[in-house]
């Protein structure tokens, strides 16, 4: 009888140690909370997307974030920074979440760029459905033309990184003799399991 309330303290205490320890360590984000985060962010006016949606929370009055918006290029920059600096603020007032927001402009005038960005988003999803790609960017040289971009993996994809890289690579020389991809892998910090 006595070792079993011994072993039932020693439980007991080692939840509240991993409960206590948790926040001040950092935990992944509630799924609902990062979706909501994104949609909210989408609902305002020049932005086209966001991506390494980062959530820390080290107790109540305590979150911060980081992520990344990208809005059109060939929008006004002073435009983009007001909107950004509207974003930080109603997170913090309505939400009291710290919000940094690093800017990333999008080529949108470029419809082979367009076209390209939007074939390749696809052809990762047929790996799986996890995947996305972020920060295309065409670089043409006098040999070839690198096709630069971050495909997000999530945590609990069982193709090996440079697996993706492979045959995304491949995908890509296929269609387009010529380019070659420089892709780096971005694990998702969002979708880490709990």
């Amino acid at each position: 009888m006595g070792l079993a309330v011994a072993i039932f303290i020693l439980y007991s205490g080692f939840g509240l140690i991993k409960d206590t320890l948790d926040p001040l360590l950092g935990k992944a984000p509630d799924p609902e909370l990062v979706e909501s985060i994104r949609e909210k962010i989408l609902s305002y006016p020049g932005v086209l997307g966001t991506h390494d949606l980062m959530v820390h929370d080290y107790g109540p009055g305590r979150q911060f974030a980081s992520v990344h918006v990208e809005m059109a290029a060939e929008q006004n920059v002073l435009e983009c920074h007001d909107i950004i600096d509207t974003i930080e603020r109603d997170f913090k007032k309505n939400f009291n979440l710290h919000m940094i927001i690093h800017y990333d402009p999008v080529v949108t005038n470029d419809p082979a760029a367009r076209d390209l960005r939007r074939w390749i988003s696809d052809e990762v999803k047929k790996i799986d459905p996890g995947l996305s790609i972020h920060d295309l960017r065409v670089v043409p040289g006098s040999t070839h033309t690198n096709v630069i971009f971050d495909c997000v993996v999530p945590h609990n994809l069982s193709v090996s990184a440079s697996e993706i890289t492979r045959r995304i690579t491949k995908t890509v020389a296929d269609k387009y003799p010529g380019y070659v991809c420089v892709i780096t892998i971005d694990a998702s910090f969002a979708a880490i399991p709990k």
